[in-house]
């Protein structure tokens, strides 16, 4: 019979990883938009021979589970960066590398290709007047793209990076595959202690609903006030 009170335990033991999650996700979430930043620049602008390298690493990603991207760069990584620090002259012990840098880098990456979408969306949007304007003005390309096109963008793109941000934080509950302790993986752990697998699953649909309505109220009210800054 289902315990209201293991329920509850479930979700105060649960509750302790939130913040290691979150802090995750969002150091993710940072890395993939700088990553997605460059891949939007060189796709605008046409850089060549990036854009082809671009164009087939977004067919990859796209058409790749994150479950086999986690599982590839798990093992493929130790040896890359074996490979690497034999090329310095650096000692490294490929068991030495935390699979917690496994799942930022793959995140990162599979995310990044999103991102660049996501960004380049929004500096479309803005219109070419407003760029005209600031060139007519004297500014120059990154003076026009750090006051005009970045502020206005990141506010056009903030409601899908806040998207991004919840769908991270969901996909992290793949990094217990590789020993990587999210709201999932101790979920499975306080489960595994008690027996009451249902419990400590219902718990943690009910941190991750919360945790998701909340981001969510915050990120509203904070872009109702970046919208209001440009009215």
């Amino acid at each position: 019979m289902f315990d209201f009170k293991v329920l509850l335990e479930s979700i105060i033991e649960i509750a302790t990883v939130v913040p290691k999650t979150l802090v995750l996700a969002i150091f993710i979430l940072l890395l993939s938009l700088l990553m997605g930043a460059v891949i939007a620049l060189i796709q605008q602008y046409k850089v060549p021979l990036l854009s082809l390298i671009v164009k087939v690493l977004q067919s990859f990603l796209r058409g790749t589970p994150n479950v086999v991207l986690l599982y590839l760069m798990y093992y493929a990584l130790p040896e890359i960066f074996t490979f690497f620090a034999g090329i310095l002259g650096i000692a490294f012990d490929a068991n030495t590398l935390n699979p917690i840098v496994t799942v930022i880098i793959t995140f990162s990456i599979s995310y990044s290709v999103f991102q660049s979408e996501i960004l380049r969306g929004s500096i479309l949007s803005i219109e070419k007047g407003q760029i005209e304007a600031a060139q007519s003005l004297g500014f120059s390309f990154w003076q026009t793209f750090r006051r005009v096109i970045v502020p206005q963008a990141l506010v056009e793109a903030f409601p899908d990076i806040l998207n991004s941000l919840l769908v991270i934080i969901k996909a992290l509950s793949l990094a217990y595959l590789i020993t990587v302790v999210d709201i999932l993986g101790q979920a499975k752990m306080v489960g595994a202690l008690s027996y009451r697998y249902l419990e400590a699953f219902v718990g943690a649909a009910l941190i991750y609903w919360m945790l998701g309505a909340l981001l969510t109220f915050i990120a509203n009210r904070f872009e109702l006030k970046l919208r209001q800054g440009f009215h």
